[in-house]
């Protein structure tokens, strides 16, 4: 008996190892076809949010297909669905099989998601250059030159314009500004009919400083990474004009009906690097005003809003502004002391679990090798949901394990799949813990594409 144990040891040993060597293939299989965040990957993100150690495994190639099919599908739905008038717009359906519009919704923030599209045009055109994707970007850019030509205020910047005749807009302009006007019925108090020879189109008014931060942030990722003389030109003739009509009203936004918005410090000195980087030589007068502010808040450092504040969108503000800054500066010094802010921004907001500012920490920066940065961009985006977008009531009160804040937040960040969806996940503080509805209301995917195509410029998400 003896021999013949040690006769089958042999057998019993390579029995096993051959077991063990399938597993260790079969594994190593799972975790290549793994199209979704691996348990991994997600411990890692839920150690960032937490701002305690982890290492981040890298995506693998059935993630990276997966997540350009992703980004493809939602670009896709956005064109079909979403540019009602040329312009950007979240979409109220009758019915979740998109039959027909009951409403537009969104357009009072149009312009600034419209020049985020742009953005993500302008960074797919640097990776996949075409005829079709720069006659889209002209296209944006023409909305833009109605957008500061329609109110006869040549400069100011609408937050959106459409035909008056539309009945999807039509429920939406004729309360626009907290109800209907009774001197002009069938017109919101901040709804006017647009100045010759627009006088078909109906405009909104009494921008935000919202809207001109977001045309900036799509004006300037153009002129950055769109290499065209037509484009640039164009870019040009728009921000000259919304220069002249900011400097002649002293750098607030008044839209001629008798609404103000005022400008401050951190606007201004976007908007004025813009202004010196698409019309060289032409606003010299601006530079050292411009070199003052660069000064100050390299002083300050940037702002940073709680992770659970209220007007979260602040964030995403304060970041798409530090992108035109940090891209298109030129000055070394300058630009070193304004990357030293965005580090401390970046390093500031890596707990908020955000794609986007992780994004554009990485452009400005060309640290594509920082992990937080990293884990953000690739994991979150794995993790964001796929299309379609719409209305879906959370409540992670209820969800065991989640511990909160207080009632309406969580302690930290969740993860994309988790969260309540809106207009762009990432200007919403990532702790909301209820909220939305079920209804056949659909939210554009800016929020994945955008993100998506500047991790592929910035060569943090690898190609499929």
């Amino acid at each position: 008996m003896v021999v013949q144990k040690i006769q089958l040891l042999p057998i019993i040993a390579a029995h096993w190892l051959g077991i063990f060597a399938f597993m260790t293939v079969s594994n190593a299989a799972s975790a290549e076809e793994t199209t979704g965040l691996s348990s991994q990957q997600e411990e890692a993100l839920r150690a960032m949010a937490r701002d305690t150690a982890f290492d981040w495994p890298a995506m693998n190639a059935a993630q990276a297909r997966a997540l350009h099919a992703k980004a493809e599908a939602y670009l896709d739905a956005y064109h079909r669905y979403h540019l009602p008038h040329g312009l950007s717009a979240d979409v109220w359906w009758h019915d979740y099989d998109r039959t027909s519009v009951y409403r537009l919704e969104g357009l009072g923030d149009s312009a600034t998601w419209t020049g985020h599209y742009l953005a993500a045009l302008a960074m797919r055109h640097h990776v996949e250059p075409g005829p079709e994707l720069r006659q889209r970007i002209v296209g944006v850019l023409d909305k833009f030159d109605l957008l500061i030509t329609v109110s006869g205020r040549r400069g100011y910047i609408a937050r959106y314009a459409g035909p008056a005749t539309d009945p999807g807009y039509q429920g939406y302009y004729s309360v626009y500004g907290r109800g209907e006007d009774p001197e002009r019925p069938g017109l919101g108090l901040r709804a006017y009919r647009g100045a010759p020879p627009y006088e078909e189109l109906v405009w909104l008014g009494y921008s935000s400083r919202d809207i001109y931060d977001g045309t900036q942030y799509g004006l300037a990722a153009a002129l950055k990474y769109v290499e065209d003389d037509e484009v640039r030109g164009r870019i040009a003739t728009i921000v000259s004009a919304v220069a002249d009509r900011l400097i002649a009203d002293d750098w607030d936004i008044l839209d001629g009906k008798g609404n103000r918005t005022r400008g401050n410090d951190f606007f201004k000195m976007a908007w004025m690097r813009l202004i010196l980087s698409a019309c060289p030589g032409q606003y010299a007068h601006l530079e050292a005003p411009y070199a003052d502010l660069c000064r100050r808040l390299s002083d300050r450092g940037g702002r940073v809003y709680d992770i659970r504040y209220r007007e979260y969108f602040a964030n995403n503000l304060n970041f798409i502004r530090m992108f035109t800054l940090c891209v298109l500066e030129r000055d070394p010094d300058r630009k070193e002391a304004l990357l030293a802010v965005m580090r401390r921004m970046h390093e500031a907001v890596a707990p908020h679990l955000n794609a986007h500012f992780a994004a554009i920490f990485v452009l400005a920066t060309g640290d594509n090798e920082h992990p937080k940065a990293r884990a953000a961009i690739e994991g979150l985006l794995i993790d964001f949901p796929d299309p379609p977008k719409f209305g879906r009531a959370v409540d992670l009160r209820q969800v065991p394990g989640i511990e909160l804040e207080h009632d309406d937040y969580t302690r930290y960040a969740q993860l994309p799949r988790e969260r309540v969806p809106t207009d762009f996940m990432w200007q919403r503080s990532p702790c909301v813990s209820h909220g939305s509805w079920d209804l056949p209301f659909e939210f554009p995917g800016i929020d994945l594409f955008l993100p998506y195509w500047m991790g592929r410029v910035a060569g943090v998400i690898p190609a499929p």
